[in-house]
């Protein structure tokens, strides 16, 4: 992973903390948004309409706000103004959902001061960095998943059946859950297999945990990618893409 222990432990509470709203009368659309984000790691509310989303605003002051431009009970613009009629809520900022590319829609949308026009269909990634160039004050780049992978280290393969594995996963790197893990700054040769690809790389250890320590609350080690193919690299990220929108509505 890219980031330092205390950058890792940082960004995972403040997503945790982060309240998002999203607006949108198709439902579909809506709830494929909310599950995305809620993948992020970010808490979720939404509403079918502006004087939905108006009150829960009032009620909660979200971090970011995402609308579609098209709403049965005003312009998506307007419900903006409305909001940021509340000083609580004017500097909040928002990303307008257009159906199409509409060259004037998006020049108004960002004369009123969207921070992103999003157009379907949204890929993950897209709106992932959208929302933390918005409202990270360290932005991320690649998403990181939770997900159990069978690693093997220096030629030694971990043993699963005592929990041994790779526990959290992005393009960068990995957490790897152990009991015994190296010392910091060590260079290990790791081998993992992801969609029955095998995948070798070398990678550094950042920090390490005992139980209860750190955003994973598990012992192991984090590790920092310095040396991986490009296609073992691209096939990570179509994993973490598959991972992430898993059983949600195309």
């Amino acid at each position: 992973m890219a980031e330092t222990e205390r950058d890792l432990r940082t960004d995972m509470t403040k997503r945790r903390t982060r309240f998002l709203l999203a607006v949108d009368s198709d439902a579909n659309a809506l709830f494929a948004l909310s599950m995305l984000l809620q993948r992020f790691e970010y808490t979720i509310s939404t509403a079918a309409s502006a004087a939905e989303a108006l009150k829960i605003a009032t009620i909660a002051a979200p971090s970011l706000v995402i609308t579609a431009l098209a709403l049965p009970d005003m312009n998506g613009l307007d419900f903006i103004r409305r909001l940021r009629q509340d000083p609580r809520l004017a500097s909040v900022p928002f990303f307008v959902k257009l159906k199409e590319r509409e060259p004037e829609a998006e020049r108004l949308c960002r004369q009123a001061g969207a921070a992103a026009c999003l157009y379907p269909p949204i890929q993950a990634e897209d709106l992932y960095q959208f929302v933390q160039k918005a409202i990270e004050p360290t932005p991320r780049s690649n998403i990181r998943i939770q997900t159990t992978i069978a690693v093997t280290v220096n030629d030694k393969p971990l043993d699963c059946v005592e929990g041994e594995c790779a526990s959290v996963l992005s393009e960068h790197g990995m957490y790897i859950r152990t009991l015994r893990p190296s010392a910091v700054h060590t260079r290990l040769a790791i081998k993992l297999v992801v969609k029955n690809q095998p995948i070798v790389a070398e990678a550094v250890v950042l920090y390490c945990h005992k139980f209860g320590e750190g955003p994973f609350k598990e012992p192991g080690m984090g590790l920092k990618f310095v040396k991986i193919a490009p296609a073992d690299q691209e096939r990570i990220r179509l994993f973490i893409r598959e991972e992430v929108t898993r059983g949600m509505p195309s």
